[in-house]
């Protein structure tokens, strides 16, 4: 940013005609342009709206920005207009980069704000190269800042020798990244400080958040689960007579099958308040082998609901088991059969087997055939499916291919698809942007997923849970871990409430809380989350699961700090056994483990076995995510640090 001393200009806020003006190289337009969207789209606070600060009160919206090259009449006079837009202006943004610093355009634009509005007011942006390369030698083409920039402007209008020595929000992912940088502009605009912003920013998130349902028991979620699917069998006016009776016909039958499950209880010999949810769950499936054999699309589809209803509830061989047992009725089903097996596709993935459960979603796309809302929805599952697996075995291409495949069948669909569904496919899909180094564009997914399902299922509901959840891993991920850290106290809260001490679904924030805790330094809050996440998830899986090696990752780390530096290799090795058994083949985790156990015996002092592993983990890294891939860079980056400092290495 700007350095804050030159001449101030005392004309009032109101008298400009912009708030900023961008400046920026030909090269450099489409970040222009993003930019320029973004800040005259973004929503000051409320609470800080109207406050008074050295440029003077905070406004509603920073609008309007000139952009030159674009806003410019085509009046001939170019000069003329560049130089009342210059004048007009309360701040000049330049967006630097190489080929800025050798735009004479750019730097003419700065050198003549200077001269009408002093040092004070020049906002710098850091998109590329190297601020003050020009005098490193051999670096001097990595130059960002214009010549005008670098040095204070004399009395006379002409730039002196003295450095300016300008302080810029850097957009680079490896310096403040887009998100904190953005934010640093805003308070420079605004005159805020920006801790000020960051505070009011997540205060106004906390206040939007208004209850609108609350968490229903279990057993009470699984009867609405079922009403819900009978009653959204809905049948159109213009569908053919055949298939409004079939789909009539699946409704009534569902609805008389769910009032039996009750009708089970024996008011003689059980006592109605002590039979629970799982009780009834496995009434359930019985119920539907045996009294539904001869309906076989009923029967898949009420088994697809009773097995999504285990899932959630953690207990994955019970799914499992109540979905393959019904196979054979599932084949015989059709299309109806193609929602029941991406559930199974689903048990699989989380216990591990992603082959099998990709091969299971490929198995229920092939009953999909032709068009309608009901497919739609079906191929729009099929594809969020083949997408979490895809995320499971870090490939990002296939599997933002896939999330973009499930929103463009759930827009096919129209009415006729929830907002939940599109919540859960946009917050698939900004997990895996943000697993690739994308926090900006992940950021973007993630909070309209948020939003979604806030407005759709309220503040407590486990899926808003999730969703911050997923809102935390993104920040964790970007190197925000003060803001990561109340997002995923969000996610705990409302998971706590609402999830038994021993569901998978609270070990996996209670993982990501301990890596956010650990990032921070708060060693003994993180090794507690990690290790009943350890607890819950041996429970769970009843054996090794790649989800208990990312936790023992976290504890090496851990342990390295301290320096136990046997503790925390025993700790990796713990990890690779469940990398093994759970992947079944490489995986960039088996990488990223290599890295951190370099770290961990660097800190040791046993360079010779510290750099035998990071080269091992890169190879697997180049080999599985790709050399260019944002995680590969970062670990590359980490090894080299190795030959160099090996007793700073710190766990990422």
């Amino acid at each position: 940013m700007g350095d804050g001393d030159g001449a101030p200009d005392t004309r009032r806020e109101g008298a400009f005609a912009y708030r900023a003006f961008i400046s920026y190289s030909h090269r450099d337009r489409d970040f222009a342009q993003r930019l320029h969207r973004e800040v005259e789209g973004y929503r000051l606070p409320g609470k800080l709206i109207g406050k008074v600060t050295a440029v003077g009160e905070v406004p509603r919206r920073l609008r309007p920005i000139f952009r030159d090259r674009e806003e410019l009449p085509a009046s001939g006079d170019l000069s003329a207009e560049l130089t009342s837009a210059l004048r007009g202006s309360m701040f000049l943004v330049v967006i630097c980069s190489p080929a800025a610093a050798k735009s004479r355009w750019v730097n003419e634009e700065i050198l003549q704000f200077k001269r009408f509005h002093g040092e004070g007011r020049v906002l710098a942006l850091v998109v590329d190269g190297e601020p003050n390369a020009s005098a490193m030698p051999g670096a001097e083409d990595r130059e960002c800042f214009p010549h005008a920039l670098r040095f204070r402007i004399g009395p006379d209008g002409a730039l002196s020798s003295t450095p300016a020595e300008p302080i810029a929000a850097d957009f680079r992912r490896e310096a403040d990244g887009p998100r904190l940088a953005t934010q640093k502009l805003i308070a420079g605009l605004t005159g805020l400080k920006l801790d000020e912003l960051v505070q009011r920013e997540t205060q106004r998130r906390i206040a939007q958040m208004t209850a609108i349902a609350s968490g229903a028991v279990v057993g009470m979620l699984v009867t609405g689960g079922l009403a819900f699917y009978a009653n959204s069998l809905r049948i159109e006016a213009n569908h053919q007579r055949t298939i409004a009776q079939h789909e009539a016909a699946a409704a009534r039958a569902a609805a008389d099958y769910l009032v039996g499950t009750f009708e089970l209880s024996n008011p003689a010999t059980e006592n109605p308040r002590t039979i629970t949810a799982l009780t009834i769950l496995g009434r359930s499936v019985e119920r539907a082998r045996v009294e539904l054999a001869d309906q076989p699309a009923i029967q898949a589809r009420l088994l697809a609901t009773l097995g999504r209803a285990y899932n959630n509830l953690g207990l994955l061989g019970e799914a499992r088991t109540a979905v393959e047992s019904a196979l054979p009725v599932i084949d015989r089903s059709g299309p109806d059969g193609a929602e029941a097996l991406l559930v199974l596709a689903t048990t699989y993935a989380r216990e591990g087997q992603l082959e099998l459960a990709l091969a299971t979603v490929r198995r229920a796309e092939d009953r999909l055939t032709g068009d309608g809302p009901q497919n739609a929805n079906l191929r729009a599952l099929a594809a969020l499916t083949e997408g979490r697996i895809h995320t499971s075995t870090s490939n990002v291409k296939a599997g933002v291919a896939a999330f973009d495949r499930a929103l463009a069948h759930y827009r096919a669909a129209g009415a006729d698809a929830s907002r939940g569904a599109l919540a859960m496919a946009l917050n698939n899909r900004g997990l895996l942007l943000s697993d690739d180094g994308q926090f900006d564009e992940a950021r973007t997914s993630l909070t309209e997923s948020l939003k979604l399902f806030q407005a759709s299922l309220g503040e407590t509901h486990l899926s808003t849970g999730k969703a911050w959840f997923a809102v935390a891993q993104n920040s964790f991920n970007a190197g925000d871990l003060k803001r990561a850290q109340v997002e995923i106290a969000n996610a705990l809260r409302i998971e706590r409430a609402v999830l038994d001490d021993d569901n998978p679904i609270l070990a996996d924030t209670l993982s990501m809380q301990g890596q956010i805790l650990h990032g921070l330094g708060r060693l003994p809050e993180a090794e507690q989350a990690l290790r009943e996440a350890i607890v819950i998830y041996r429970q769970a899986f009843g054996g090794p699961h790649y989800l208990i090696g990312i936790a023992d990752v976290y504890l090496a780390l851990i342990a390295s700090d301290r320096g136990d530096s046997r503790g925390a290799l025993e700790a990796l090795d713990d990890a690779k056994r469940n990398y093994d058994v759970s992947y079944g083949r490489t995986h960039p985790n088996h990488g990223d483990l290599l890295v951190n156990r370099a770290k961990v015996l660097a800190r040791a002092g046993r360079m010779a076995e510290a750099r035998s592993d990071c080269a091992a983990g890169m190879a697997i890294l180049d080999q599985t995510l790709g050399a260019d891939a944002s995680f590969t860079r970062t670990m590359a980056a980490e090894c080299r640090a190795l030959g160099h400092a090996p007793a700073a290495a710190t766990g990422r």
